[in-house]
């Protein structure tokens, strides 16, 4: 047999081994709450089946060179480009947000409790443009 997808053969053991090793965790220690117990259960199943099926495409050459193609199709690059692109967009605005309902809140409370908050989320707002800044200035020195 011949390995088409060495990636997807790797995915594919990781998922597999993690499906078991959590499985064999389910079994061996069960929960005491049966609703949690079934949740890991099916997670595990999930996780396995996962695993069994990658494995089984990283040996398929028409499956492997499906996924090339899905990989580089263009509607699909699109489509994930705008996604991440609104989704940094809507966590700009919600950090903006916590920000502001933050200080307006400490403001008018002055419990110190509210400074965690708005720090957190202000170091997280700083370090998403900073990264936004120095992405930008890579990208117009090599295109």
């Amino acid at each position: 047999m011949k390995i088409y997808n060495k990636k997807g053969l790797f995915l594919g053991a990781l998922w597999t081994l993690l499906g078991v090793c959590f499985f064999s965790i389910n079994i061996f220690s069960p929960e005491d709450f049966f609703a949690k117990q079934v949740k890991g259960i099916v997670v595990s199943v999930v996780l396995i089946l996962m695993g069994v099926s990658e494995f089984a495409r990283a040996f398929s050459k028409e499956a492997t060179q499906n996924d090339r193609i899905e990989k580089h199709d263009e509607r699909n690059n699109l489509l994930k480009l705008k996604t991440k692109t609104l989704t940094l967009n809507i966590l700009y605005g919600c950090l903006v947000f916590v920000i502001v309902v933050g200080l307006t809140a400490y403001g008018l409370t002055s419990n110190t409790a509210l400074i965690s908050t708005v720090t957190v989320a202000g170091g997280s707002l700083s370090f998403m443009l900073l990264m936004e800044i120095i992405i930008s200035i890579y990208y117009e020195k090599h295109m």
